[in-house]
């Protein structure tokens, strides 16, 4: 009742204020919203140390990075943020970002431009003994200009169905490619590799018009990009991963190509159009995966601070196909999900006496189809192959910002309602189910998600904040529909995750520590999530009176549910989040640390042998990165040094069904991970060019990754094995930027 309470007020007051505000404009008075102005300097920073300045000025757990300068994975530069890990597949093509422990559609929402990513992979592997399944993002690195990571928050358009939090990867746009006073643009990415990383390269071409005499604009960009990357490496002990992968690794191999394509249209100086177009296609693990995204972004920003619109349309589709046979009792399968999303939102700026505001009113909404086609040898309903169903979330969102003196005071809160509905096949008559017949089943959510933050510019160096949100997520196609046991499998009852999180933290930024012009910028936090209702799979039985249940002794052979259910017990999440730049212009240091807890529980679908959903999600005890390095050469020569610690971790254990409790899987311990060591080096020839330089783990250290989903398969883990895989031993990089 408190949260009701609570974001009726908060309403209330997100729409008196700007009635208020509109009175006051009309007896003559103007409002100018503050200027922000930025050190070019930090620029400079941002691109050799990769954390934004704004990361340190900006309250709450958010982080920044540019774009990649080191020769790094996309997962490598993840694992780099505070709070911050990725669900590791070497199966899946796509990146899976993983926040304070939980992953997956809808925990964290991950998007691209804006748009909201909906893709589930399904790769089929005799390795793994039939398949695995995770959502992903499939984005080609080589068009990324920038990520942007929130923890913890339900504020705004991005915290619409977003559990834990948000990830926002930024593709890169025609000021990225047109450089300062110039009309035409072309930019380039290239790398080379050994121990099978392959070769990638990109190039993109931009121009723009000079602008109207009305302050208009015209400008476009064309990308396009390919990799080729192997399964075929070796590790730090110097065996070949076909002696742990197997034959599979004939179906590893990876090609993807991409194009981007953006066109921006401003008639005037008070509006601007912007499409986006990404197109994705890769043939892997026995399938022919295609991904296409398409937005049209409209911005009106007239002279008056109440009205600042922002409207996004936006359209996407993957697809699947596999090839014949590719499942076992398959001759012929694929997968589709389709997404289309509306969000219209509003901001406007305005003051009251000595109260400064911003106010922002929007809504999204958003539909997604996931469907599936096959034919199979013997006829069953009884697969969970690509659940089919359809999931409608729609939502009210609302900001409110209050500055006074020193303080700060974020309001936020957003109203969803999700709608998942799909087909279930009627149970046999010896079990008993709801509805027994065949039916379309809905379930209907609503929810109320409030926030708010409070910070205080205490000195010019010192900003601690507080903050409290409660956020939601709704479940997924996944796991509604869910269909080991076919109609027997499915909950209509299942109800949205319920999180709650507490954070306390401070930005720190000092100038003038040991030499003149340096400057340190740190935030460090503390977080407490208690998670109701979570969501996991658990394994039922058919007894003899046709109902579900856990005593395998007095069960019917032959019949094994995976039902995904609300957990009883809330989840207590907690942990501490330290991100830290300091630089001294010759040198500079970046710190990254994260230590966390969880009890969340493991989810039985993790363990199925033909259709393996859920990954083990709990993050490393404690991993940290290291980033230091110099400038020399009149700072055209950078030479670093990238050190990652990760702690204790976990994967399910493999011998979790003779436990004294074979419906929960246990998790068994990792072995030791070494600290890694990269080399990384850069040269700016010219203006135009910079040539780069990697040694990956160059003390050649033998390791398995943490959250390596080739290390939770249970089909081939045996007692006594430590890992199913490890990771690449010493590999040499080289690669560059071209631009003119």
């Amino acid at each position: 009742m408190k949260y009701y309470s609570f974001a009726n007020l908060a309403l209330a007051s997100c729409l008196v204020i700007p009635a208020v505000a509109s009175a006051e404009g009309e007896k003559g008075s103007t409002v100018f919203s503050t200027l922000s102005v930025s050190d070019s300097n930090h620029k400079k920073q941002a691109d050799d140390v990769g954390s934004s300045a704004e990361t340190f000025s900006t309250p709450g757990a958010v982080s920044s990075r540019g774009a990649d300068k080191k020769l790094q994975s996309l997962d490598n530069t993840l694992r780099g943020i505070p709070g911050t890990f990725t669900q590791l597949d070497p199966l899946q093509s796509g990146v899976s970002v993983n926040i304070r422990g939980m992953s997956g559609l809808g925990r964290v929402n991950t998007m691209v431009d804006g748009v909201t990513q909906t893709f589930y992979g399904m790769a089929p592997t005799n390795y793994h003994g039939g398949s695995n399944s995770a959502a992903s993002v499939l984005i080609d690195p080589n068009f990324i200009a920038g990520i942007d990571i929130t923890r913890g928050n339900s504020a705004g358009s991005q915290g619409v169905n977003a559990l834990m939090g948000s990830a926002g990867i930024r593709t890169i746009g025609v000021d990225d490619v047109v450089q300062e006073g110039r009309q035409v643009g072309v930019l380039s990415r290239f790398s080379v590799g050994d121990n099978g990383m392959g070769r990638s390269g990109m190039v993109s071409v931009a121009g723009k018009t000079e602008e109207f005499g009305n302050g208009g604009q015209l400008g476009a960009l064309v990308g396009m990009s390919g990799t080729t990357t192997y399964a075929t490496y070796k590790n730090g002990a110097g065996e070949s991963s076909k002696d742990f992968i197997g034959d599979d690794t004939d179906f590893m191999k990876q090609n993807p190509q991409s194009q981007l394509y953006k066109l921006d249209f401003s008639p005037d100086r008070y509006n601007k159009f912007e499409f986006n177009g990404r197109n994705y296609s890769n043939t892997f693990t026995r399938r022919d995966i295609t991904s296409d995204d398409y937005s049209l972004r409209y911005k009106f920003n007239p002279l008056s601070e109440l009205v600042g619109v922002n409207l996004l349309l936006s359209s996407s589709r993957s697809n699947q196909n596999y090839v014949p046979n590719a499942f076992s009792n398959f001759r012929s399968s694929s997968s589709t999900n389709k997404s289309n999303a509306v969000d219209l939102s509003n901001t406007s700026r305005f003051s009251l006496d000595d109260y400064d505001f911003t106010f922002l009113l929007g809504s999204k909404v958003m539909k997604t189809d996931y469907t599936r086609q096959f034919t199979q040898w013997n006829d069953t309903d009884r697969n969970a192959f690509a659940p089919a169903g359809k999931q409608k979330i729609e939502s009210l969102y609302t900001g409110l910002t209050i500055n006074k003196d020193i303080y700060q005071l974020d309001l936020n809160l957003n109203y969803t309602r999700s709608k998942v509905n799909g087909h279930k096949p009627a149970c046999a008559d010896n079990e008993k189910c709801f509805p027994q017949g065949e039916a379309d089943l809905n379930l209907d959510d609503k929810a109320f998600n409030p926030s708010v933050m409070l910070s205080a510019q205490v000195t010019p160096w010192l900003q601690p904040f507080v903050s409290y949100s409660h956020s939601s997520r709704a479940p997924n196609v996944q796991e509604v529909f869910f269909a080991n046991e076919g109609g027997a499998s499915m909950n209509p009852f299942l109800k949205p995750e319920r999180a709650e999180t507490w954070q306390l933290g401070t930005n720190v930024n000092l100038e003038g520590l040991v030499v003149e012009k340096d400057k340190l910028m740190l935030k460090a936090l503390v977080y407490q999530t208690r998670t109701k209702d979570y969501i996991t799979s658990e394994t039922f039985f058919l007894c003899y009176d046709g109902s579900l249940c856990k005593d395998i002794d007095n069960s019917e052979a032959g019949f094994n549910a995976n039902v995904y259910v609300n957990s009883l017990s809330p989840v207590q999440s907690r942990g501490y989040e330290l991100e830290a730049n300091y630089d001294a212009g010759l040198a500079y240091l970046n710190l990254s640390y994260s230590e966390q807890y969880t009890n969340q529980p493991t989810s039985i679908a993790s363990t199925s042998n033909l259709f393996a959903y859920d990954d083990l999600a709990d993050l490393p005890r404690r991993y940290i990165t290291a980033d230091l390095g110099v400038r020399l050469l009149d700072e055209k020569l950078t030479i670093g040094s990238l050190i990652k610690y990760t702690g204790r971790s976990k994967r399910l254990d493999p011998d979790w069904w003779n436990s004294d409790d074979a419906t929960v899987v246990t998790k068994h311990s990792m072995p030791k991970i070494p600290t890694i060591i990269d080399l990384y080096s850069s040269y700016q020839v010219t203006d135009n060019l910079q040539l780069r330089l990697t040694v990956q783990n160059v003390q050649n250290r033998d390791y398995a990754e943490a959250l390596n989903r080739m290390n939770q398969d249970l089909s081939t883990a045996a007692e006594g094995v430590s890992v199913n895989t490890t990771a690449r031993g010493r590999t040499w990089v080289f690669g560059g930027e071209f631009r003119f």
